[in-house]
């Protein structure tokens, strides 16, 4: 018979941290103690392991630092430190609070401007200028003069993230749990723009998780917001042939308008490029659900304001028509528009190239090629189109960055379609080399300071053309082994995704999605210093051989 924890009592320190914090006798058995068991606290029951500290007591001294930071900002005239952005879930009202439960004033500023600042790299449609005067009202959460609530949490805590302060961190997990909250019972509120607020606080939720590398949530926001989108009609405004959901109020005016159709288009950039990343397919399959989307291509927000929206327009068949090359009404070349041409673009050379199947008739193959040709000349049409970023007129630094994720979209698509003949059609392998050259010489050109913030999908680009880069440096490296060199081609490109690899941590610091492809790209790289040496040691060996036979 085992002896009893009675019998033989546990060494000073193995008890369980709940309860020596109870002060009660513990069994140590593991996982769960009996005192924990029968207590029904089995989630509580932790073993720190000799000196290693308990997750509770790291938490709850965690919230003491919190609830001393908060005493300071609710009397600041006993303190001289600089106040920050600290807060506690529920948070607590002050003078200059909107309502006890949404931070100080002061702080809503400082997240709604954090935010603002890279809004365009997270799928942000309304209109920024309108936003921030509404959120910035004296009025309490949920007034309709402000933003709904499930658009202000989910803004608050993207502010928090792009405020770049690693203290902060602590935070978001209470920021998170109040934007998940609103937005499930956002669509039931009686806020007059909850259906559009929603779908925005959606669209940030997906990019939230997405950057963080949580990307079973992101694909469920993902599919909550395209749901949204096409239920509420958006993908018909302005349609020629008529049919709305009756899901949104009328607009009241061009501006509003534009951020519907702004909407409609960014949900698509969301759901296509994130389904290439994921390799998997998009919620809604554009190609053959092309017909449907009526509505006009998006302008630069700035032109709605300006009335450069033909007031009376309709239009009809919008991505139908640009996927089989035929000119519309409204061919927009505005930054998002390029982004969501681009966007689908390399969604449909992804998706075509999953359509291949070694066991593919030769009916089936034959069709497959015929797609490929036509595909391949729509991506070098607007590949030819595409605005470089330096010869827009009065850029934005928002502009300026969706400028080089299209770019760097549209290129990736022609690498993506290729994969199809790169090992066996030396022009596509060129056109790949070429392609991906390209992605890595913006990634590598582009100031800084343009890019504090990128949309994380670009990882999935930034990783596709190192391996294409890297591919060629290996063939370039075993053909100089057989005497076959290639010197000056290899030197450039070894120079290249070398640039590329040192610049990549600059945003792998605020998504840590990106980081894997950093590690990965890194690994790439120091694969291809150990193939050379193993081909010097290959050309040492020929050398020998040749000096033989002079002998």
């Amino acid at each position: 018979m085992p002896p009893s924890a009675e019998s033989n009592p546990l060494q000073r320190g193995k008890a369980c941290f709940s309860c020596r914090r109870r002060k009660m006798r513990c069994d140590g058995i593991l996982p769960v103690c009996g005192q924990c068991s029968r207590a029904g606290r089995d989630e509580d029951c932790e073993y720190t392991n000799g000196q290693k500290r308990a997750r509770v007591e790291m938490l709850q001294e965690s919230i003491s630092q919190v609830e001393s930071r908060i005493s300071e900002l609710e009397n600041p005239a006993t303190q001289n430190q600089e106040t920050g952005l600290v807060l506690r879930e529920p948070y607590q009202p002050g003078p200059t609070s909107t309502s006890p439960d949404e931070p100080p004033r002061d702080v809503i500023q400082k997240l709604v401007d954090a935010f603002l600042a890279y809004s365009s790299e997270v799928g942000f449609f309304l209109n920024a200028s309108r936003f921030r005067t509404s959120a910035l009202r004296r009025h309490p959460l949920g007034h309709h003069a402000r933003p709904a609530p499930a658009l202000l949490a989910s803004v608050y805590l993207w502010g928090l993230r792009l405020s770049n302060q690693p203290q902060m961190g602590s935070q978001e997990a209470l920021f998170l749990a109040r934007a998940l909250g609103l937005t499930v019972k956002g669509l039931s509120g009686i806020h007059p723009q909850r259906v559009m607020h929603n779908l925005q606080a959606e669209v940030l939720l997906a990019y939230y998780f997405f950057a963080c590398g949580r990307l079973l949530e992101g694909k469920y926001h993902s599919a909550a917001a395209v749901s949204l989108s096409l239920s509420s009609g958006l993908h018909l405004t302005r349609s020629a042939n008529g049919g709305t959901s009756g899901a949104l109020p009328n607009v009241q005016d061009a501006v509003e308008e534009g951020e519907r159709i702004h909407a409609c288009w960014i949900v698509m950039v969301l759901d296509t490029a994130w389904a290439v990343a994921l390799e998997e397919s998009p919620h809604l399959n554009y190609q053959q659900h092309a017909y449907a989307f009526d509505a006009p291509w998006p302008l630069e927000m700035d032109d709605y304001e300006k009335g450069r929206l033909n007031p009376t327009a309709v239009y009809s068949k919008t991505l139908h028509n640009f996927l089989n090359g035929a000119p519309t009404s409204n061919e927009s070349m505005s930054t998002i528009a390029m982004l969501v041409k681009a966007s689908v673009l390399w969604q449909r050379a992804d998706s075509l190239v999953r359509e291949w199947r070694p066991d593919l008739s030769r009916t089936e193959l034959n069709a497959l090629e015929g797609t490929f040709v036509s595909l391949n000349n729509l991506i070098d049409r607007f590949r030819g189109v595409l605005i470089p970023p330096n010869r827009i007129a009065d850029p934005t630094p928002a502009m300026i960055r969706t400028l080089i994720i299209a770019h760097s979209l549209a290129h990736t698509a022609t690498i993506q379609l290729h994969t199809l003949r790169r090992g066996s059609n030396a022009g596509s392998g060129t056109k790949c080399i070429a392609a991906a050259s390209t992605v890595l010489n913006i990634l590598v050109s582009v100031p800084l300071q343009h890019l504090g913030f990128l949309n994380p999908i670009m990882g999935t680009p930034w990783l596709a053309a190192c391996r294409v880069i890297t591919d060629r440096i290996s063939a370039l490296r075993l053909q100089r082994a057989v005497g076959l060199a290639q010197l000056e081609e290899e030197k450039r490109l070894v120079k290249l995704l070398t640039r590329a690899v040192a610049v990549l941590p600059s945003f792998a610091q605020m998504c840590p999605l990106l980081s894997v492809y950093t590690t990965a790209t890194s690994v790439q790289l120091c694969r291809l210093t150990i193939e050379d040496h193993q081909i010097s040691r290959i050309q040492e060996t020929f050398d020998a051989i040749e000096a033989r036979k002079g002998i």
